[in-house]
């Protein structure tokens, strides 16, 4: 388990919030079927990242691995997708 002092540091959500400041984007969390529960961050039709929640992850956790995803996403120029896998398992 984290330490408060890293909990806390995790909740800033800097990755997030240079997402919100340096784009016209937004973020979605909710379905997108069939995935039942999804975290999306997009600007226009352009996706930067889609993740799957788990079944035992909570919003708190789907948001810190989002920033986290938001960071790597950003600093590597590149598309983070976990979404489109799962839809093409699925079927």
């Amino acid at each position: 388990m984290s330490k408060p002092s890293e909990k806390m540091a995790d909740d800033r959500f800097e990755h997030i919030q240079a997402f919100f400041d340096t784009t016209r984007g937004q973020l979605t969390i909710g379905e997108i079927p069939p995935v039942r529960r999804a975290a999306l961050a997009a600007v226009g039709k352009k996706v930067r990242v889609a993740l799957v929640c788990g079944e035992s992850e909570s919003v708190s956790e789907l948001l810190r691995r989002l920033n986290a995803a938001l960071g790597k996403a950003a600093a590597e120029n590149i598309v983070i997708d976990e979404v489109l896998p799962e839809i093409k398992r699925r079927r």
